[in-house]
């Protein structure tokens, strides 16, 4: 079981513009098992922790798209 856990921090940036978007896409990402969200700044850079590389990997998912889609953002 030890094997299958690799934590890590990965870091991305989205083109979202809204703080609600923003705190809301943060949300959505902690609330998905093995993802916490670290950071979020108004420019859209998320530092996110992952449990192992498969959760580090569908980072930030299609979670994104949607959340660009419920407040009309392009992505």
């Amino acid at each position: 079981m030890k094997d299958l856990i690799e934590p890590q921090i990965i870091t991305f940036k989205t083109n979202l513009k809204s703080e609600m978007a923003i705190v809301t896409l943060a949300n959505s990402i902690t609330l998905t098992p093995g993802t916490i969200t670290v950071t979020a700044d108004s420019e859209g850079v998320f530092k996110v922790h992952a449990i192992d590389r498969a959760s580090a990997e569908g980072c930030p998912g299609d979670m994104l798209g949607k959340v660009a889609k419920i407040f009309g953002e392009n992505i």
